[in-house]
């Protein structure tokens, strides 16, 4: 792809956001976007979504997320796995079918506070496929313009936009006008080619060769994976027919996906795997000769057998002017933890409110640069983790990364911290970055808000307060922040009770306040009162808005 201005269009086309990749990132940004209004346009240049899970779970904030725009029910269920099996476990073996040499818990329970989840959402056991084709469908039905089959040629940007030029299905050239960009076309993006954002970090640690397959192990599994029954693997680590590879289940019976290590130094190539090699190579690490086996195509085209480079790096920014980059475009992370397809995910959450603030004049432009802020430090923070994980699992031949210390999990998941223009911290607050752990988030600028259930006939939380603009939050609705809230009838503020509890979890005192962003992350908070709280509370919405002053 090329940053050249282009000619005139056969055919324009306008939309506010064009978002390049219609992967998970690009179809979750798509479905943000139209969920606060935004008119959206996806383009990509594969004629339809991988039939391959890469990510296979959804973690709890990434569920939340999902939750916030309707999607927790259909995610929950999407597989026909229970969210929370008793057992879930990963293998090391030299075969399938031969014995273990260890078993560990794959996924890491949520914490939680005096016996009291730390949030509404569970795992949601859904393979990144079909949650690919569960948001397709949702941005659709909410507006968005999904195009397979289109692939971006060209990006120019000026002073009012930027300018696509598009190749449909059939080769035909048409051009596309945005307010905005985001590149969402993965790890060897061309949109951050095109924008000249260089890439740091160690870079790619090894390359695989992946395959979907059907075949019957009931035998060589022995029982351990069975969900109708609770068990459940999660993964099983083989050294057969080389150290690294993986097999693992693909929602349906009998089908499985199988990863091993390609060597390109020693001469591998992609085309070196035709079906006889890799009909033998699942044979040998099934550790059953002769076990009938179906290889599944991938793509439309029909292709079986894809290549991936697992790597790790983060983009030097994630803005260039009116372009933006998210997922694996920003940022390219090991499977370890399966951090990666939460952190695209929550990139386009950030991104999406911001955009929709800016477009609809509710935001200054200042606004978007919080994106670059925020997400970065979390991209980096998070791919350390990665990181030391692969480490302690004896699996990182690089040296450590330095500055990371190992975190909690959960703080991980939960604890990431914000620090930007778009927050106003505490008084006497340190600069620690670091993650939170979930015990410990009490309403803290920067973090995301603390779960408080709400009563009701189903389950809710406080988190569903959040999304569509600021929300104060107070002990008391006919206190003085309330008051004051509702005088602020154009700010597109909502005000919400707290309760003793709820206050408590905040930390706040029964006349304090804390106001949350429409991504649920605490902007804003008060411990008592104020002598003027409708100018103060008027101020800290210009501040974190990044507009000028109103009042």
């Amino acid at each position: 792809m090329t940053t050249r201005t282009t000619q005139a269009a056969d055919t324009a086309h306008e939309t506010e956001v064009l978002v390049a990749g219609g992967g998970l990132t690009g179809l979750s940004a798509a479905v943000f976007l139209a969920w606060h209004g935004v008119a959206v346009t996806v383009v990509e240049r594969h004629p339809g979504t991988l039939v391959h899970p890469r990510a296979r779970s959804i973690n709890p904030r990434t569920a939340e997320l999902l939750r916030q725009v309707g999607l927790d029910d259909v995610v929950g269920r999407a597989d026909g796995y229970e969210s929370q099996l008793p057992s879930v476990h990963m293998l090391r073996a030299e075969t399938l079918a031969g014995p273990e040499t260890s078993r560990v818990e794959q996924r890491p329970p949520v914490g939680a506070r005096d016996g009291q989840r730390v949030s509404p959402a569970s795992w949601g056991m859904i393979d990144q496929d079909r949650l690919e084709g569960v948001l397709r469908a949702h941005a659709e039905h909410l507006g968005a313009t999904v195009r397979f089959g289109h692939e971006l040629v060209s990006l120019d940007e000026d002073a009012t936009g930027v300018r696509a030029r598009v190749r449909d299905g059939v080769g035909r050239p048409y051009e596309l006008r945005a307010s905005y960009a985001i590149g969402a076309d993965g790890h060897a993006s061309r949109v951050r080619e095109a924008a000249g954002i260089p890439l740091h970090g160690p870079g790619a640690l090894s390359h695989i060769v992946s395959m979907v397959f059907d075949a019957d192990l009931t035998g060589p599994l022995r029982g351990r994976h069975d969900p109708g029954q609770g068990a459940f693997i999660a993964s099983c680590h083989l050294s057969t027919p080389a150290e690294g590879t993986v097999l693992f289940p693909h929602g349906r019976p009998h089908r499985w996906v199988f990863n091993t290590p390609m060597f390109p130094e020693r001469g591998d190539t992609l085309g070196d795997f035709d079906d006889a090699r890799c009909t033998g190579i699942i044979r040998a690490a099934i550790g059953v000769p002769g076990l009938p086996v179906t290889l599944v195509p991938q793509l439309p085209d029909g292709t079986k057998v894809l290549a991936y480079r697992i790597g790790a790096a983060v983009a030097g920014s994630f803005r260039s002017g009116r372009i933006f980059l998210a997922g694996d475009a920003a940022h390219v992370m090991p499977p370890t933890g399966a951090f990666g397809a939460g952190t695209g995910i929550q990139d386009a959450h950030n991104l999406a409110w911001k955009l929709a603030a800016v477009l609809r004049g509710r935001a200054g432009q200042d606004l978007l640069e919080t994106y670059d802020t925020e997400r970065r430090p979390v991209a980096d923070f998070t791919l350390g983790q990665a990181l030391l994980l692969m480490h302690q699992r004896g699996a990182l031949s690089i040296p450590l990364p330095s500055g990371h210390r190992p975190a909690e999990y959960d703080a991980v998941v939960f604890g990431y911290r914000y620090r930007s223009s778009a927050v106003v911290a505490d008084e006497g607050d340190d600069e620690d970055t670091g993650a939170v752990p979930p015990a410990l988030l009490r309403g803290q600028p920067g973090t995301r808000a603390p779960h408080v259930p709400v009563p009701g006939s189903a389950p809710a939380s406080s988190l569903d307060w959040f999304g569509r603009g600021f929300a104060l939050l107070v002990p008391d609705g006919d206190g003085a922040w309330a008051a004051a809230a509702r005088t602020l009838g154009d700010r597109d503020l909502s005000v919400h009770v707290l309760g003793e509890e709820g206050a408590e979890l905040h930390g706040v005192s029964g006349s304090g306040a804390v106001l949350v962003r429409p991504d649920g992350f605490v902007a804003w908070r008060c411990h008592g009162s104020s002598e003027e709280p409708a100018q103060v509370l008027a101020g800290v919405l210009d501040r974190v808005g990044c507009r000028a002053p109103s009042m």
